[in-house]
């Protein structure tokens, strides 16, 4: 260890006094303490060896015979001994002594030793004669530079360490790699490793140029140590500051070198935080910010369905000022705000509106836990959990097992239960596997399989189509559970006409079990729930009861509706088609026919309904299966249908009872899109419709009008809802089924109240109650009155034990008489009943 002082030329003689003496004043005493040195440093100047020159040197001894100082130089690792005459020991001067320390601390390869530097400014303070003691602002200032030089050279010394001791481990290779190769290297690595790398970066330099500005400024002024640092500071945040730095050259100098070094900063600053800026408002636009709401409807992947709920929710919504929907897909969020925005976008009638609604999209992959707590998952009114469109059927809804597993794993978390969930599943022989993996935790809605009992029901009945679809949405009535104690111990008889604006149709017990159209003396227990269809959960209440129930109301006798022999055609091909095949026979008479007319060979579609050998023969009680293979794109093959068993037995477009147009899956397998399935759906249309028109024709000029019936309308399925405007063109009429959007407004309606999925599984199946449209005469006789109200047909209704929910005048279509087929208004007033007038019921047959 060494000790830096000034040597008078007096005091060489003996060193030791000069240590004495120097010792004396409080700071070299302080020095003394800490290092425990007892050598007096001094600079060599004027020999005639130039070696030795400006070289630093600490005294041993003075020789008086030979008259010079025994000394060591400090480069010297040998402790070799010199002899030096005084005259060539230099005084040390304060350039001299910051020299020195940084030379040490550099040769030490060490930077504990920094209490050398602080030496150095204490020594500057000295010369501006301020007894640092006294100055509490000079203490703060070097502590902080001290801290700041510390970490610094710390750090950069370790790297240096590390990049020397890498670069001489790569030579010798075949892949040498230079110094500045490898600092390169570390540069990229901490710029790629650290969100705060640029920040250190401006800090670092900035602390270094105002370090050493304030020390050339304490050089060069007479500035103290803290003046220095707050006028190197100056100079970097304002660039206009060193205009009125001092006179002198070397001054304004260092003050214009402060003053460029400073914009640079600013500049390589103003980059950063563009950086920055620039990088936060990227994630916001690519969705990865949480999700702070509550009581929100969540919706985990994106398909053709998303806007059709949207609209759904935001209908539902409404009445309460609106909500907020956040969805959670692995897709951009741009795109997906994109599509929202063109739904908005399109013309009036089909454009979506969201109603005080607020979407909002992150996108991200749900099946990772943390990204459904991203979205606020446990604290969600709901959630919708979509199939994914890109995957086979089993694929698909093995993803969303794990996606329910998923929601399952974080019920609970933090004291919070998951909310309802609702999945969509493609195959119904998957359904029970939500069964095993999470019981009662989440209501299942299997796609296809409702499409198709919806389809069944309207190719069945032409008209049921609308009425079906304004029940499944929330844009007419739908169905509401409440409980009402004030109808405790009524039966269901005596509630028929106890809502205004409300039709009951059911009850839920307090086990939670729901009966639709139940018994007429079904008594109303406590806690029972009533089922009714309502615009909305708060546009109903219960009346007064002033109604009298107990009149006297004759209905005509009940006739034997003996089912009838059917031919049914399906054109196109359905994956579940065994499915849907074995829910018609449970529909139709015996002997009944069903026609499948499709590009699929016969031999193909046997193992297709077979299901590839995983499912049993089809067990047929009343269908006729004819298979004929045909393209419904080809006039030809439909003029003449020819079925390729039962010995070739051929029958005419308008021979069969009810034509239904299946979005054909084969197209779909093989590339087609939504839009151009609902092509081919309404080229067959238009061919089938102007094939039967022919026929009708030939059949009338040559039986006579009397004898002629015009032919039944095919029942198209269209995907896309923008179709929909295409349809008034063909001459559609309600001869259509919306699939996606009645599937969308099931899922939005069961996500609002599960036991609404009990509900549309009893109507869409040939088990319990099923929606029919009677005709009025059933209920009365209008020979002998014709004028009553609606609630006197509910009644009569009632003793056929059928739930009438509507009813349709004899001159309007269904789609004009939307608003009185379901819940119609004023029920207590009489009206003028006519034939041709129909009654919407729930029935059991």
């Amino acid at each position: 260890m060494v000790i830096m002082t000034t040597v008078e030329p007096e005091n060489l003689e003996d060193p030791s006094r000069v240590l004495q003496d120097t010792s004396s004043l409080w700071p070299m005493r302080t020095v003394a303490a800490l290092l425990g040195v007892k050598r007096t440093i001094v600079k060599i100047e004027g020999t005639n060896r130039h070696d030795l020159n400006g070289k630093f040197a600490h005294v041993q001894a003075y020789d008086p015979v030979k008259g010079r100082y025994s000394a060591i130089l400090l480069d010297n690792t040998e402790d070799e001994i010199i002899y030096l005459p005084p005259t060539s020991i230099k005084q040390i001067n304060i350039l001299d002594a910051t020299w020195f320390a940084i030379s040490y601390a550099w040769q030490a390869q060490s930077l504990d030793k920094l209490y050398i530097i602080l030496i150095v400014l204490l020594a500057i303070s000295w010369r501006k004669q301020d007894i640092i003691i006294h100055r509490m602002s000079e203490i703060v200032t070097v502590t902080v530079l001290l801290l700041g030089v510390s970490f610094i050279g710390r750090f950069l010394l370790s790297e240096y360490n590390l990049v020397k001791e890498k670069a001489e481990s790569m030579v010798g290779t075949r892949n040498p790699i230079s110094t500045v190769e490898m600092i390169e290297y570390r540069v990229e690595h901490y710029f790629s490793t650290s969100q705060w790398a640029k920040v250190a970066l401006l800090l670092t330099f900035t602390f270094i140029l105002i370090s050493m500005g304030a020390v050339a400024l304490a050089f060069c002024g007479d500035d103290s140590i803290s003046g220095a640092v707050w006028l190197a500071w100056t100079f970097v945040a304002d660039p206009g500051t060193h205009a009125d730095a001092p006179e002198g050259f070397l001054v304004r100098f260092v003050s214009f070198s402060i003053t460029v070094g400073g914009m640079l900063i600013f500049a390589l600053m103003i980059g950063i935080i563009s950086d920055y800026i620039g990088n936060k408002i990227d994630e916001l636009k690519k969705g990865k910010s949480r999700v702070i709401e509550s009581d929100h409807s969540v919706m985990l992947g994106w398909t053709d369905k998303s806007i059709a709920i949207i609209q759904q929710i935001s209908l539902a919504n409404e009445s309460e000022g609106g909500g907020t929907i956040v969805v959670l897909a692995d897709a951009p969020k741009e795109d997906l705000e994109e599509h929202l925005a063109s739904a908005m976008s399109q013309e009036r009638g089909s454009a979506l509106e969201l109603m005080g609604t607020n979407v909002v999209f992150r996108s991200g992959n749900p099946l990772e836990e943390s990204e459904l707590q991203r979205v606020s998952v446990l604290t969600a009114r709901s959630v919708i959990v979509l199939s994914p469109e890109s995957l086979s059927p089993d694929e698909a809804d093995a993803n969303q097992v794990r996606q329910v597993m998923a929601l399952k794993a974080l019920d609970g978390v933090n004291g919070n239960e998951c909310p309802p969930v609702v999945v969509e599943v493609q195959d119904v022989d998957n359904s029970e596997l939500f069964t095993l993996v999470a019981p009662d935790f989440a209501e299942v809605i299997v796609a296809h399989d409702l499409i198709g009992r919806f389809m069944l029901e309207c190719a069945r009945y032409p008209g049921l189509a609308c009425v079906l679809e304004s029940m499944m949405g929330f844009e007419g009535s739908e169905f509401y559970f409440e409980e009402w104690p004030e109808l405790k111990g009524k039966s269901f008889l005596d509630i028929t006409c106890r809502f205004d604006d409300a039709v009951p149709i059911g009850i839920k017990s307090n086990s939670g079990k729901v009966f639709i159209n139940p018994k007429n003396d079904h008594i109303i227990q406590e806690g029972d729930k009533i089922l009714v269809l309502a615009e909305d959960n708060d546009t109903y209440e219960v009346n007064d009861g002033s109604y009298e129930t107990n009149k006297k109301i004759e209905s005509p006798p009940a006739a034997e509706d003996a089912k009838q022999v059917e031919k049914i055609m399906f054109l196109g091909w359905r994956r579940d088609m065994a499915d849907l095949i074995t829910q018609l026979d449970g529909y139709v008479a015996k002997g009944s026919e069903l026609w499948l007319f499709n590009t699929v060979p016969v031999e193909e579609r046997n193992e297709l309904l077979k299901d590839q050998g995983h499912k049993s023969e089809l067990k047929l009680d009343n269908l006729l299966v004819y298979n004929v293979v045909g393209n419904p794109l080809i006039r030809r093959d439909l003029s003449r249908i020819v079925s390729v068993d039962h010995d070739g037995e051929t029958v005419s477009l308008d021979e069969v009872d009810s034509i239904l147009i299946l979005a054909d899956s084969v197209s779909i397998e093989n590339g087609a899109t939504v839009m151009s399935c609902d092509s081919r759906s309404l080229s067959t249309l238009l061919i089938i419709q102007d094939i039967q028109k022919r026929l009708y024709d030939e059949k009338k000029e040559a039986l006579g009008s009397s004898t002629s019936i015009k032919p039944v309308s095919p029942i198209t399925e269209i995907l896309d809802s923008r179709t929909r405007s295409l349809l008034d063109v063909v001459s559609c009429g309600s001869a259509y089924v919306m699939s996606n959007q009645i599937i969308s407004s099931v899922i939005a309606q069961v996500s609002e109240d599960r036991d609404i999925n009990a509900v549309l599984r009893e109507l869409l199946t040939a088990e319990g109650s099923e929606t029919y449209i009677r005709s009025v005469s059933k209920f009365v006789d209008l020979k002998k009155e014709d004028k009553m109200s609606f609630w006197d047909i509910a009644l009569k209704a009632r003793q056929h034990r059928e739930v009438a929910i509507g009813y349709k005048p004899a001159g309007l279509g269904f789609r004009e008489a939307s608003l009185l087929i379901i819940n119609p208004p004023d029920k207590s007033l009489d009206r003028q009943w006519a034939p041709g007038d129909e009654i919407i019921t729930f029935a059991l047959d």
